[in-house]
């Protein structure tokens, strides 16, 4: 199974790189501000303190979106609970709304 690193520089994420199996395994593999990551989740522009990556901020878009698509979510609930309760089946919703 390959391994995952993140390469921090200055407390900060610059590179994710994937460490390959090798002939000899990849436990040879040393390498200089590298920490490794595999089953973490982090990525370029994370920090990196105390043994933790920190997600950056999201951005105002990424919010914006992220509201934009629970206000969709929420309005469909609503407008499936009202079409139930007109007497539509469950097997009706998914075929009218996927």
């Amino acid at each position: 199974m390959s391994r995952i690193a993140a390469v921090v520089k200055n407390g900060l994420v610059e590179n994710v790189i994937v460490i390959a199996d090798g002939e000899h395994g990849d436990s040879e593999i040393q390498l200089t501000g590298a920490i490794e990551t595999t089953g973490i989740q982090a990525g370029i522009g994370w920090s990196y303190k105390d043994n933790q990556f920190i997600a950056p901020p999201k951005t105002k878009e990424q919010l914006e979106f992220i509201a934009e698509q629970a206000a969709r979510a929420e309005r469909r609930e609503i407008a499936e609970s009202k079409l139930l309760e007109l007497g539509l089946t469950v097997e009706d919703l998914k075929a009218l709304l996927g």
